[in-house]
């Protein structure tokens, strides 16, 4: 996970409710995007009981700069889901990873939905309600996502070496720099995602939608697991937290 001056009430709320509903606390690692110290990112945490690294973006800058992955840190200088990116290429290369942006909600046990180790890449995220994707990114990838990708890296899970090198993510960033938008990223995980794992939680499993958006009741739960509270929806985010978690 990656946090931040203002994303902070989000992700400790989001670990809440891990720490509440998932049968086995996980090993939580936050990277600090710059904005806040290190010391208040542990004190806003200091509830979880599970294992939890706090280090900064600095020490993932490095490990990229050593590999000699310009276009990647200049994507992540220039916008903060290149750090994003950066970050989960990075742990995927040491170890099976799931990202978990700060702006998603458990209400349930989610660790029988982590998929298995496989030899190889490993890539899939979650369902969203449409497509959302870079086109000049996609112009560069010379390829057509399918209709039915509705594809979100808000929850993602990631393993494999050199998924940076064998998908020629260097090329693809130094095509559309400068102009990069806040879909780049997602459009390069779909397209990983597209020749892998796929969509591995639909809807049903963790919402992510506007559908009751003006609704005052809380999020029907029923079997879903969690939800992805997306920026049209972020203000559902504190409404579930409050009456859910």
């Amino acid at each position: 996970m990656m946090t931040g001056r203002y994303h902070l009430p989000l992700l400790r709320m989001c670990i809440l409710s891990i720490s509440k509903n998932w049968n086995r606390l996980p090993k939580i690692i936050i990277t600090n995007d710059g904005s806040t110290s290190i010391v208040r990112i542990r004190k806003a945490l200091r509830f979880y009981k599970g294992e939890l690294i706090v280090e900064d973006w600095e020490e993932t800058e490095i490990y990229h700069k050593q590999a000699q992955r310009n276009g990647l840190i200049k994507y992540a200088k220039a916008d903060p889901f290149g750090k994003k990116m950066a970050i989960i290429l990075r742990y995927a290369s040491l170890f099976p990873t799931l990202w978990v942006d700060s702006d998603i909600l458990f209400f349930k046990d989610f660790t029988v939905q982590i998929p298995t180790l496989a030899k190889g890449i490993n890539l899939g995220g979650s369902e969203d309600w449409r497509g959302a994707y870079h086109e000049e990114m996609l112009t560069a990838l010379d390829a057509k996502l399918p209709e039915k990708l509705h594809f979100n890296a808000g929850l993602l899970y990631a393993s494999g070496i050199g998924i940076y090198e064998v998908f020629e993510i260097e090329d693809l960033l130094t095509a559309v720099h400068p102009n990069y938008n806040f879909l780049s990223e997602q459009t390069i995980f779909a397209h990983i995602a597209n020749r892998s794992l796929g969509i591995i939680w639909d809807r049903k499993i963790i919402e992510n939608s506007p559908h009751d958006i003006q609704q005052l009741r809380p999020q029907a739960i029923k079997e879903l697991i969690g939800r992805h509270y997306t920026s049209n929806v972020r203000h559902l985010f504190w409404r579930d937290a409050i009456f859910l978690i």
